[in-house]
């Protein structure tokens, strides 16, 4: 990859590709190399734009985005797109089409900001970042697509080897999943391998913002065989239970006589999130202690690591996706640099290590 890192734009909008651009200049290693109008420019272009990476927006005319992403996946399955979603319903459904056909991340339009100001600083904190990640995963992965199953190359090697064999532990009475980058493919991909009889409840933090977490819980239960719900505040938490953090929530767990309920609250962001992964591990570190698991999935950034600290603190369990299977190794590659991960596994062998640690409390088929 060259120094400069050329970015392709796909918007209709020529406001909206202006705002863009004023904002990526903000970062000397992106340069805007091409403006497509609709996504069928974009995929006619592929070869003499030569994009590090694509930023594509959804609902466009002659080629929508989803349909621009299909087909830049058939030409490459390692160039990074990155979809520009509204905050709406529609929105929403459409940007989860799109990360299941293919696109690696999304970013929020800046389009309730009120302000040109306001507007591009959410872009410079939250889609330049993601350009600059993306670009980086894939140069680390060459000849691998960004949903690569494979567990033997040397990256693999080098991140699972240091980890040594898994001590005995408590059975564990909850799961509690952290997820980024490439969580809902990895979270349905996870869930159903995970038996309908798990015995446990599986608690589930995803960063999204509010209406794709609604909508993200729908596409988990209809693809996963498993009842996936957002949590609601006070309700019990129960073996065989679903529950997602509702966007601009932190969800926890906390103790009420001899039962644990869920609580939602809008406490301060932490690590830029709000749900976070560390305030619900925090708290299953509290309440179930020795036998509380934890799983770190794909993601950007070190959220979960804090937390899995708490986890081990108090005799827990950690897992974490493994480099070659995850879309960005951030979220997991922080906890295994800290030494903390008990299991370091490609995606499709989680399941089975959950359900080994379960089966010493009950054998279920």
């Amino acid at each position: 990859m060259s120094e400069s890192i050329r970015v392709m734009l796909c918007d209709d909008s020529s406001t909206m590709r202006r705002l863009i651009k004023t904002a990526l200049k903000k970062e000397p290693r992106l340069q805007v190399i091409f403006e497509a109008k609709h996504g069928r420019e974009a995929v006619d272009n592929l070869a003499t734009a030569k994009p590090d990476v694509v930023v594509m927006d959804i609902e466009m005319p002659v080629m929508d985005g989803i349909d621009a992403t299909k087909a830049i996946r058939q030409r490459s399955a390692t160039l990074p797109i990155v979809m520009f979603s509204s905050l709406t319903a529609k929105g929403a459904e459409a940007t989860l089409d799109a990360l299941s056909a293919g696109a690696n991340d999304f970013a929020m339009k800046p389009a309730a900001a009120g302000h040109i100001d306001i507007a591009l600083r959410k872009l410079q904190s939250d889609l330049i970042p993601k350009l600059l990640q993306h670009v980086a995963s894939a140069s680390r992965k060459p000849g691998q697509t960004s949903r690569s199953s494979s567990s033997t190359t040397a990256i693999g090697q080098r991140t699972t080897s240091p980890v040594p064999a898994s001590p005995t532990f408590a059975p564990s009475k909850i799961v509690a999943i952290g997820v980024s980058t490439g969580g809902p493919d990895a979270l349905v991909k996870l869930l159903s391998g995970i038996p309908k009889s798990f015995p446990v409840p599986i608690l589930i933090t995803q960063h999204m913002p509010p209406v794709f977490t609604t909508l993200l819980a729908e596409r988990l239960s209809s693809q996963s065989g498993h009842q996936v719900v957002e949590a609601k505040n006070g309700e019990l938490v129960k073996p065989g239970r679903v529950l997602l953090a509702p966007g601009d929530f932190h969800m926890t767990v906390r103790k009420s006589g001899p039962q644990m309920v869920v609580h939602l609250n809008q406490d301060a962001k932490e690590n830029a999130c709000r749900p976070a992964v560390d305030p619900l591990f925090r708290s299953i570190a509290e309440c179930y202690r020795k036998t509380a698991t934890a799983v770190v999935l794909t993601g950007m950034g070190s959220d979960g690591a804090l937390g899995s600290k708490a986890i081990k603190s108090n005799g827990g369990r950690i897992v974490i996706q493994d480099e070659p299977t995850s879309v960005v190794w951030g979220m997991p590659g922080k906890v295994f640099s800290t030494g903390l991960a008990d299991s370091v596994l490609p995606l499709s062998q989680i399941a089975a290590e959950l359900v080994r640690s379960v089966t010493p409390a009950r054998a279920f088929a």
